[in-house]
Parts: C-alpha cells; structure tokens; sequence
C-alpha cells in the first residue's frame, strides 16, 4: 500500500493530477464494485462518484483522472485526490462507529499528529474565534448538522464512511478560542494517517475560504 510523505504533499505536489501511480495501482488491484462498496462511493461502471465535503467528485481509472463532478475543467488540488484515490483503494468493508475521537487518538495517532503535521486549529480560531454564528452558517453550507457541544458543535459528512466533527469555544474576557476536530473512531480502517491529516486540511480549508 503507497503511503505519502504528507511535507511532500504541502512543499512539492499541487495537484491531483500528479498522484503517485501506485495509488492508481492499489486502485485497478480492487474490483470496482468492491472498491465502491467498501468506500461508501458509487461505480457507474465506468468511474466512481465519491463525496467529499459538501463536493461531489469523479474519479475515473481508465483516465486516471479526479476532477469535480460538476466543474471537469476545475484543478482538484493533491490533497483531495490523494484522500478519495487512499479511500477507494484501502477502505474496509466497515460502517462508521458513531463514536467520534480526535485523530491523535487513532492508532499511531499521538506520534503523528504533531509538529509539521499538528491540525490547523489556529486557522478555526483565527476565522470563527469571535464568530460562532458564521461558523455554524459556514458548515451548515457544507452540509453539517448542529449537534450538541463546546459553544457551537458541528458533525460534517467527510467522505461516505467518515464523518467528521468541528468544535469551537468561542473567545471571550478571560480565555481564547479553542477547537476540536473529530472523526469516527472507524477511520482508520478507511485512511492512512496522512490522508487523515490531507482530510482535515480540507475540511479546514473549506470552512475558513
């Protein structure tokens, strides 16, 4: 199974058009209709439509080519392709837990998720510190659901089998603001945990631009 470098991922490759070929191999390696099963994506019997965030997206492997179901000429950047070619390719046949954990407590997680690889919780505060009410019409924008938690709390459909969670403490007097992002405990079973960090990276970027 290819695993990625995620600083490669930031400092060197922009787009999804320049995916390593061995996800595409340990893609073609699966039968697409199990491919699509185990995903929660669907196969047309020609390419897979997979949501991602609030996006519908096509990946087509006789192509080797993602790109937004509705935007073909749009660039998709290499963190998305590389999250929905990780989770076609390696997902388990596994429904989500309904148990949401952050991912330093998925396995590995706590040596991972630091440093160069920490989750942009800054980037939350920065936008939404001060404003909890714009979060909330942000991620409702994306397809969330308002669930109770923290100031404003939110679950948000990652990818099919993968929901993911967003909490935020808003600033006041005495303390800054403060988030939390949460996955199900099943992720992974569905991503390694680079495509984890890629998955989060997206979500951020899509409720702060």
């Amino acid at each position: 199974m290819a695993l990625i470098d995620p600083e490669e991922i930031k400092d060197i490759y922009k787009s999804a058009d320049q995916l390593p070929p061995a996800l595409w191999d340990d893609l073609d390696a699966l039968a697409p209709a199990d491919a699509a099963h185990n995903s929660g994506a669907t196969w047309n019997g020609e390419f897979f439509l997979v949501p991602l965030i609030g996006r519908e997206y096509k990946v087509d492997p006789a192509q080797r080519r993602v790109h937004l179901l509705d935007q073909p000429d749009k660039p998709v950047g290499f963190q998305t392709g590389m999250v929905l070619l990780t989770a076609l390719g390696r997902s388990m046949d596994l429904p989500p837990s309904g148990r949401m954990v952050t991912p330093q407590e998925l396995p590995g997680g706590a040596m991972f998720f630091v440093g160069p690889h920490a989750l942009a919780l800054p980037d939350i505060c920065a936008a939404f510190g001060q404003e909890p009410k714009a979060f909330l019409q942000k991620a409702l924008s994306l397809g969330a659901e308002k669930i109770e938690g923290a100031d404003v709390a939110v679950k948000l459909p990652g990818l099919p089998k993968i929901p993911l969670y967003v909490l935020l403490w808003t600033q006041d007097d005495e303390f800054e603001a403060r988030s939390v992002i949460g996955i199900d405990a099943h992720a992974s079973f569905h991503l390694a945990l680079d495509s984890i960090w890629a998955l989060t990276n997206i979500l951020v970027k899509r409720l702060t631009t």
